[in-house]
């Protein structure tokens, strides 16, 4: 008699199946973080200040960025957090969906290939190369810093605190007219 009422399909359970139904649904809604980033291959001038930037269209939990020069690899930033994070010219700015390397005076000490691990919803890579002309190359070359047009992106629509309310107030309202049925 017990195993009849609990496998029933009593108005009780019926909501309970469709609140699991609507919250693997809500789960399932996370768009993909898309990165869109600066030009992959810059040439600045000794002196001048470098910006590499890139835009995910969720919030970023973490970024590290790593150097290879000269046939060695080291850690710039290791998982930075949002915020803004310094490592000597190295300035690392992450807001949102956006993460933004700043380099002050550019020299030979910042040329290489710097990889960028992003960390929102998902993992990414990006791999950028910053070229630093010797001194030589600064009388003909006055061009400054290239950058290309990154389109911003605003946060989620639905961001997990909202999906949190939204589950809530539905089981509430469902619990609601389960009492009063």
């Amino acid at each position: 008699m017990l195993a009849d009422s609990l496998t029933s399909t009593g108005p009780f359970l019926r909501m309970f199946w469709a609140l699991l139904l609507l919250a693997a649904s809500l789960d399932a809604y996370q768009s993909w973080d898309n990165p869109a980033c600066t030009e992959r291959e810059v040439s600045a001038p000794r002196g001048s200040r470098v910006e590499m930037a890139c835009d995910i269209s969720n919030t970023l939990r973490d970024v590290t960025i790593e150097l290879t020069a000269f046939g060695k690899t080291r850690a710039i930033f290791s998982q930075a957090p949002p915020g803004n994070s310094a490592n000597g010219s190295w300035q690392l700015r992450i807001q949102g969906g956006r993460a933004q390397l700043v380099i002050t005076g550019a020299s030979a000490v910042h040329a290489g290939q710097y990889l960028w691990k992003l960390h929102g919803l998902q993992k990414s890579s990006q791999k950028f190369i910053l070229n630093v002309p010797g001194e030589q190359d600064l009388t003909t070359t006055n061009q400054g810093t290239k950058s290309l047009q990154v389109s911003t992106r605003g946060p989620p629509s639905v961001t997990p605190e909202v999906k949190v309310f939204i589950v809530v107030a539905i089981i509430a309202i469902i619990i609601g007219f389960g009492l009063f049925a």
